[in-house]
């Protein structure tokens, strides 16, 4: 199962187990997912992100939100020249989640959270991060390996982040060799191609050219897809293997893999013990008594 699919069938349990309540009331949305924006400007830009969960959730109007202020006891609301701030919408969006009682929000492609500049810190990040939606709906980031780094720079987002680990198909492992197999003949079976062997034939080899991700997997058969077009739409042997990753990015993506699968061990949910525990709270006791 790749990230995207993995998504959709998140989705669909949770509209499953509220089917009912929609059904009783429309506006109820228990579920909302989006991409992460990317501005192309070096840090994140949250309007964007709230513009889209706006959209996402059915709400007009979220570039002309009003920014309420409470001075003097008395509360005031603005709409700023250039329309909405980042403020404003925020306080529309918790409003909204209130309103829709949605239960669940999927950010993808999550890292530009991670990207920052001047006054734009990490650290506002998480402060923004901690106090999304008010707590009125779960958070769920998916992305890379780097997306672990926000549980370790905030103690306050620390507590409240769960990190899970949804790792790739391996080899050498029998089920996952199975389970790769199997989706190589579910994708095969999208492919208009005269003449097409099995491709589970090439399994072990495209196991391994593709790290065991399905989403590599889906290009390769895309781009050999391509070349058959090309040729009339007849099918070539050696269609597979020019439509794999070069070289330099195999290296560079099966390092960085690598390098997050070992990285993200000690990050997830169930990876210490009241044994592991004990030793880590005497070493920082102990490095903060040396420092005092």
């Amino acid at each position: 199962m790749g990230k995207t699919t993995l998504i959709k069938s998140l989705e669909d349990r949770v509209i499953e187990r509220w089917k009912d309540e929609i059904r009783r009331d429309p506006g109820f949305v228990p579920v909302v997912s989006v991409v992460a924006p990317e501005s192309g400007e070096r840090g994140f830009s949250w309007k964007m992100l709230y513009s889209r969960l706006g959209d996402a959730l059915h709400e007009p109007l979220m570039d002309r939100k009003l920014e309420s202020r409470q001075e003097d006891g008395r509360t005031t609301a603005r709409l700023s020249p250039g329309g909405s701030t980042t403020t404003g919408m925020r306080m529309a969006f918790d409003k909204l989640l209130l309103q829709r009682r949605t239960k669940i929000v999927i950010i993808d492609e999550a890292l530009p959270l991670l990207k920052q500049n001047g006054g734009n810190t990490l650290l506002n990040h998480m402060d923004a991060i901690k106090t999304f939606g008010s707590g009125r709906a779960i958070l769920v980031l998916v992305g890379s390996y780097d997306l672990q780094r926000l549980a370790s720079l905030n103690d306050q987002v620390a507590r409240r982040v769960g990190v899970v680990h949804f790792s790739r198909y391996l080899t050498g492992v029998l089920d996952d060799e199975d389970d790769f197999k199997q989706a190589i003949r579910k994708l095969q079976g999208h492919l208009p191609i005269h003449g097409l062997p099995d491709l589970t034939e090439y399994a072990e080899d495209l196991h391994l050219a593709c790290l065991g991700c399905i989403g590599l997997l889906k290009t390769v058969l895309a781009t050999a897809l391509e070349y058959s077009f090309k040729n009339n739409g007849r099918w070539s042997q050696d269609f597979l293997e020019r439509s794999t990753l070069s070289q330099t990015a195999f290296e560079t993506i099966l390092r960085a893999t690598v390098e997050g699968e070992a990285s993200v061990k000690k990050a997830m949910i169930g990876s210490g013990s009241f044994k592991s525990f004990r030793a880590k709270s005497k070493e920082v006791l102990a490095a903060i008594k040396a420092s005092a």
